[in-house]
């Protein structure tokens, strides 16, 4: 198993080695390593946005990149709970306003409100995985094509009975 020390040098769609992380740095570098190689879809389900890794300034550099590199290209997010992006803010959430045409945020419904864990799929590829969302434990795999199908089709799911968060709706005016 790869170390996280190696994540900034794997390659999306190449290397397959599953690579642990434990730390909130380690889970901000491997969204940025993931998300700067990507060239067309982001999912991304998590409980608040964490700020320490989803709303930092290179973080949402990478996701610009990304939501521009193509005219297919389509940011999925998926947000738990928004209380703290409303009334702090989020850079992520202000690039989703600019760039609507390409990167929705959207509330989970009903059932899947108790979903526990976070992920991160960059073209339907590479993964970040936490099994708890509420801890830094996971793994990142820069090859992992059909754990990334299986997360998608989760994301997909929970998708299809989201709604737009009238939290985060607020933050469009």
């Amino acid at each position: 198993m790869a170390g996280v020390s190696n994540l900034e040098r794997m390659q999306l769609g190449k290397d397959p080695e599953p690579i642990l992380i434990a730390t909130s740095g380690d889970n901000r570098i491997a969204a940025i390593a993931l998300v700067k190689q990507g060239r067309r879809y982001l999912h991304i389900f998590s409980r608040d946005l964490d700020p320490t890794v989803y709303d930092t300034t290179t973080f949402v550099s990478a996701v610009r990149e990304l939501a521009t590199y193509s005219r297919y290209s389509q940011i999925r997010i998926l947000v738990q709970n928004s209380e703290r992006i409303a009334k702090h803010g989020h850079r992520l959430v202000q690039l989703a306003h600019r760039l609507s045409s390409f990167i929705q945020v959207r509330k989970p419904g009903g059932d899947h409100q108790a979903l526990s864990e976070a992920f991160l799929v960059v073209d339907k590829l590479g993964l970040m995985h936490r099994k708890m969302s509420d801890r830094y434990d996971g793994v990142v795999n820069f090859n992992a094509p059909l754990e990334a199908a299986a997360l998608v089709r989760l994301f997909d799911e929970v998708w299809e009975r989201s709604e737009p968060d009238p939290e985060i709706r607020r933050l469009y005016i």
